[in-house]
């Protein structure tokens, strides 16, 4: 029987969950069945909302961790590590990518979001993240967020995220027809650079033309509370044209996106990469309106497989949706098209073998 390689994977697992924690979980999964693997959680946050909070114990468990993979990396042949690209978890990520440069084992640095040239800005970090990237392999999720790796001299491969095969459904057979008053989602967990409020502000404008809208707003809370929540649909009077439904199981979901009309995902989030929601929008035959930010216009193509508008502008937004409205054999074909697309380029099983094929790859030119 032939020796597996042995590989060290550094990864945050749900809870709590969101995009990156979905994505490493499949990472998991598949790196498991192709090679000898030795998974050390980043669990650093309980909640959502403490993501992005610095604590004097994520520094303590961030040195326990150190320890950890001290102990894993001497019989080991790769390190596959999500990387974070921006605050206190960049320079974490960076400490421990050096830790394997020390001991001579290959990192692949999968990127599940943006901010690398922000942090490269003055010279002392511009230098830090040459000598942490330098000769290491990277996974970027689209061809857009080159810039990320711009000016650093490492290999780069690009890997789609993917979705769970039961997250596509029957493609639809019905032409595409809004019911009245239309019915628009937000599916995403609540932070304010997500758009909450252009979507609520194109609202009230199409409502002020005279455009008939139900807004359905699913999703756990992250720096927006219920009460921050209940405040801004009194300042854009949609009370009585907005159903809140909080979190939404994973046993929900599915039925929340067949009970929609229209997906709008106004996300301006300075760290947005590829969206699992607005897959998963496309994946149950749903049309997508989004903003032209990241990878989106990737696979969100405009007028072709969804609808694009820039960030933080809300005319715009509901110009975009009345545009919908009033074009429903386009809507349709839209929608068909964006089905397909995700089919093809999306599934578990071609993330899976990428994924497989670059690990080996980089274990066999150590």
């Amino acid at each position: 029987m032939t020796k597996q390689s042995k590989v060290v994977a550094m990864v945050q697992l749900p809870p709590p969950m969101h995009g990156a924690a979905q994505m490493n979980r499949h990472a998991v999964a598949a790196l498991a069945k192709n090679f000898d693997l030795h998974v050390i959680e980043m669990r650093f946050a309980r909640t959502l909302s403490a993501l992005n909070r610095f604590s004097l114990r994520k520094v303590g468990m961030a040195m326990w961790l150190i320890l950890r993979i001290i102990r894993a990396l001497p019989r080991a042949d790769a390190l596959y590590i999500s990387f974070a690209p921006t605050g206190f978890a960049y320079y974490r990520d960076c400490l421990y990518v050096l830790v394997a440069k020390l001991f001579g084992v290959p990192a692949i640095l999968h990127l599940h979001g943006r901010g690398l040239p922000a942090m490269r800005r003055s010279r002392w970090s511009k230098t830090l993240q040459q000598l942490v990237f330098k000769d290491q392999t990277v996974i970027l999720l689209g061809e857009r967020l080159r810039s990320e790796i711009e000016g650093l001299q490492c290999h780069s491969s690009v890997i789609n995220n993917c979705l769970d095969t039961d997250a596509f459904l029957p493609p639809s057979a019905t032409p595409w027809s809004p019911h009245d008053p239309v019915r628009l989602l937000w599916l995403s967990n609540l932070f304010k650079a997500k758009g909450i409020e252009t979507l609520l502000a194109a609202c009230a404008i199409l409502r002020a033309q005279g455009t008939n809208c139900h807004l359905t707003i699913a999703g756990a809370n992250g720096d927006i509370e219920e009460t921050d929540l209940l405040s801004l649909l009194n300042r854009y009077q949609m009370q009585d044209a907005t159903t809140v439904l909080g979190a939404v199981p994973a046993s929900s979901r599915q039925a929340t996106l067949q009970d929609a009309d229209l997906f709008i995902f106004p996300s301006h989030y300075a760290n947005e990469a590829q969206p699992l929601v607005v897959l998963e929008a496309m994946a149950a035959g749903l049309p997508v309106i989004a903003t032209d930010i990241a990878t989106l216009p990737e696979f969100v193509q405009h007028n072709a497989t969804g609808l694009l508008c820039p960030p933080k502008d809300p005319a715009r937004l509901a110009k975009m949706i009345k545009h919908a409205i009033h074009a429903p054999t386009k809507v349709t074909n839209m929608r068909d098209d964006a089905y397909k697309l995700c089919c093809d380029t999306f599934s578990q099983d071609k993330f899976a073998a990428r994924l497989v094929e670059l690990v080996h790859d980089v274990v066999e030119k150590r």
